[in-house]
């Protein structure tokens, strides 16, 4: 998903930490305020990136939801602070202000950054709270990477965020397109890829590509998604330097540059891309499971489509990214926190995962979900939604050390610098490579 690099305000908001010394880290909630009754009306701010339909609505109207039913006097107010990229900056500011709001949606670069300012609940003593927590039972209903990707090692391996609205990248597949360029099935492998992009591909008698194999993207995650599809790692093992600039990443940026040059490949203006897909003008493209809806839209006569894995090294052991943003709990009071938790923990019970995932095209995060009727008839009316559900367990948390977000502008900066031909992929990567060690180096 786009995610754009630090903002200077940040430098302000970590100074308190002062230069050689260690980050505070995150103040674990109580037993005992985990434990408490709630004891009045709360009123629960959310800041969130959810900006259209049919996600905001999604949203709005599961916390009507929750408002109106939870009996204990909670009123959550969602409010839209913009993309994830303003939110993050308001949010900052707001700790700067030290005028926080209860919960915020973050991604889990953004949750190490809060966590570095102090500001962040520990959610384990809530999870696991006899009173208020969640029992074994549930705790393993949720699928494993959600639950991987909100622990910090940076932080005790502490649990700082809670899956929130998960997604996957997927390869989007027009196999009409395919079909009309002899190629009889989705490609399993990076090889027989290659070669549908290119088969796919239709150039007019000058030369010019009339239709495309494959749309690229400059967002990192699918870069890093390719990277672990090919068989690769995104970080060494003590998550001090990154390993995405090996031999899978250069393979990545080697495949691209010969798709880029032959004119099999190109990267779109915004969401054109969509559209293209949609209307039978182009065979690939990488994306989230959460894109599928607007691609649906933009159908204007029947097109197969399919949601699969990305291509993969071994196609038996499928990888892939596991992104979208988390919830965390920004530190208040004891009603408060407990309030934020109740809404939580509402929020990723069966049936509101299950609902959340038909209205919101974002991946529910339990496994229990796939036994309500209410995903069962959306599967039945939109087959890709199982298609993309079915790729959960081949999914991958992307890396949640400090300093990430200032990677994913680096890597971005490298993929550009091959498609535009101003760098080879082996140069590219290597400063790359550089670059980002340097600056988990400074994140220490």
């Amino acid at each position: 998903m786009k995610r754009l690099a630090l903002v200077p305000v940040l430098a302000l908001v970590l100074a308190a930490c002062g230069p050689g010394t260690t980050a505070p880290a995150a103040t674990a909630a109580p037993t005992t305020a985990a434990d408490i009754a709630l004891s009045g009306p709360v009123t629960i701010t959310l800041w969130h990136a959810l900006t259209s339909d049919p996600q905001k609505a999604a949203l709005e109207n599961a916390v009507k939801k929750f408002n109106a039913e939870n009996k204990k006097g909670i009123t959550i107010v969602p409010i839209v602070q913009g993309n994830y990229t303003l939110l993050y900056q308001k949010t900052l500011g707001a700790i700067q202000a030290g005028a926080l709001p209860e919960l915020v949606h973050a991604y889990e670069s953004q949750v190490a950054d809060y966590t570095k300012a102090g500001v962040v609940v520990d959610l384990d003593p809530y999870v696991n709270s006899k009173t208020n927590g969640l029992d074994k039972a549930s705790q393993e209903d949720i699928y494993k990477p959600y639950f991987d990707t909100n622990r910090f090692a940076q932080y005790g391996n502490r649990l700082l965020s809670f899956p929130f609205t998960k997604s996957l990248a997927v390869m989007y597949t027009n196999m009409d397109v395919l079909a009309s360029s002899g190629v009889t099935a989705a490609p399993k492998t990076w090889a027989e890829w290659e070669d549908a992009v290119k088969k796919a591909t239709v150039k007019d008698a000058s030369g010019k590509t009339t239709r495309y194999g494959f749309s690229g993207t400059t967002d990192a995650s699918y870069f890093n998604a390719m990277v672990m599809a090919m068989g690769g790692t995104i970080m060494a093992p003590d998550n001090k330097t990154v390993a995405w600039d090996g031999k899978e990443g250069l393979a990545v940026l080697q495949m691209l540059d010969r798709l880029y040059k032959g004119g099999y490949a190109y990267t779109p203006t915004g969401f054109d891309w969509q559209n293209d897909l949609a209307q039978g003008k182009l065979a690939f493209a990488m994306s989230s499971t959460s894109s599928l809806p607007f691609i649906v839209a933009a159908i204007k006569a029947p097109q197969n489509l399919v949601v699969n894995a990305p291509p993969q090294a071994d196609p038996a052991k499928p990888r892939t990214v596991m992104f979208g943003a988390n919830i965390a709990m920004l530190k208040s009071d004891p009603q408060k926190q407990l309030a934020s938790w109740e809404f939580i923990k509402w929020f990723a019970e069966t049936a509101q995962t299950a609902d959340w995932a038909t209205k919101s095209y974002y991946m529910p995060v339990r496994k229990s979900a796939s036994d309500q009727q209410v995903l069962k008839d959306y599967w039945t009316k939109e087959p890709r939604g199982k298609q993309a559900f079915d790729v959960i367990a081949a999914s991958i948390p992307e890396p949640n050390v400090r300093g990430q977000q200032d990677i994913r502008d680096v890597i971005t900066n490298m993929y550009v610098s091959v498609m535009t031909g101003k760098a080879t992929p082996e140069q590219a990567i290597k400063d790359a490579g550089t670059k980002a060690n340097n600056i988990l180096k400074e994140n220490q």
